[in-house]
């Protein structure tokens, strides 16, 4: 209700990317996706208007000129139709860069800076709910195996068709929660940090516990009164061991399969690199990689333009170059964060992303860009 009486020309694009987010792949049509048309629009107004740049995201525009100039080297590599994939998703980077600059020149002019913060609780919450529904509903997902999806048993994808994706989104809404909490103590916090703490379980992701666990230890190192939050990992630990598989191989927590997949697919993507390890194959050429120099795959494949690592994603489309600059602007946004207001936080949801990329291309996933465009943006004040 709060926010709907705020939209006016400047901020609708907040509201309907706040609305049209827990609906994940649903509602997707082919390779467009409703989320990246109002990013980008939002894209095109930030860049009409020339909305101010605050230096956090400055830093970050090097790594935008790296990825375009890996891109247009790719054209003399590949001299192939399918490069322009890649040029697809060069655009939807540079949408969400700009998608944050947008939404920092409205938060800062507004004082709904806690209705913002509430409202990216509200879309983890609902795509945790989404989640529970189909894990009621459809708890096997193999149908979804002919579109391109990966084949989910007694999980929670909910919309987003993926556990460890859901897992994550979860993880930022469940570490918000722990800061509000912190805040201001409310019973409805606690009641939505249990039911996040609890639907993140029956993900069964591992990579998403881990980053749940690394992002809550930063805070409360940061926050040493509440070391008591210490039982909320201890309880996740527990729960994890205790969660029911019913002798189902693709759930349990020691499970080898996927890690030897994972471990394969990170040569898969090394080999990628060997073939232009200076600039790279092009932003984000990995499909047409993967089909030239791996093993012929499916451009209707979702785990095609993609590696299981982002940082080596980074590497292999955008070359040793690439990544450096790359590393560079994530220090510079660290140091000139540190101590800003609600950097805290900001630094847990950056680390149980970095943590979760390492298993995961989540780094480049446009629901956690957006996420993350916003969150830093209902803190900043220039």
């Amino acid at each position: 209700m709060g926010i709907t009486k705020k939209i006016n020309r400047q901020n609708i694009f907040i509201f309907l990317f706040l609305v049209i987010f827990p609906f994940g792949q649903i509602i997707r049509i082919g390779m467009v996706h409703p989320l990246d048309i109002v990013v980008g629009l939002a894209a095109i107004y930030t860049i009409l208007k020339k909305l101010e740049k605050p230096q956090v995201f400055t830093e970050f525009k090097l790594f935008l000129y790296a990825a375009a100039f890996s891109w247009i080297f790719s054209l003399f590599i590949f001299k192939k139709v399918e490069v322009f994939y890649g040029l697809l998703y060069l655009i939807r980077i540079i949408s969400y860069y700009y998608f944050g600059i947008y939404v920092w020149n409205f938060a800062k002019k507004t004082k709904e800076k806690k209705l913002l913060q509430n409202s990216l609780v509200t879309i983890s919450v609902v795509s945790a709910i989404f989640g529970w529904i189909q894990f009621l509903a459809i708890p096997d997902i193999k149908p979804f195996f002919v579109y391109g999806w990966d084949m989910h048993l007694f999980r929670l994808v909910g919309t987003f068709l993926d556990p460890t994706f859901l897992g994550l989104i979860i993880v930022f809404g469940l570490l918000l929660s722990i800061y509000l909490w912190t805040k201001e103590k409310s019973k409805g916090k606690a009641l939505t940090i249990g039911f996040l703490l609890v639907s993140l379980a029956f993900t069964y992701s591992r990579a998403s516990y881990l980053a749940f666990v690394a992002g809550i230890l930063l805070y409360i190192y940061f926050d040493k009164r509440f070391k008591k939050l210490l039982l909320l990992v201890l309880t996740l630990i527990i729960g994890a061991f205790l969660l029911p598989t019913a002798r189902n191989h693709s759930i349990e927590l020691f499970r080898t399969f996927s890690s030897l997949a994972r471990i394969q697919n990170y040569k898969n993507t090394l080999q990628v690199f060997g073939k232009s390890p200076v600039f790279g194959i092009g932003f984000n050429n990995m499909c047409l990689a993967n089909n030239e120099f791996v093993a012929v795959q499916s451009f209707e494949s979702h785990a095609c333009s993609g590696s299981d690592s982002s940082l080596l994603m980074v590497l292999a489309t955008t070359g040793i170059t690439g990544l450096i600059v790359f590393l560079s602007a994530i220090i510079k946004i660290i140091k000139l964060l540190f101590k800003k207001p609600g950097f805290e936080i900001i630094y847990s949801c950056f680390l149980a992303l970095f943590v979760h990329s390492l298993f995961s291309n989540s780094l480049f996933y446009p629901w956690v860009m957006g996420y993350l465009a916003v969150l830093p943006a209902t803190f900043l004040k220039d």
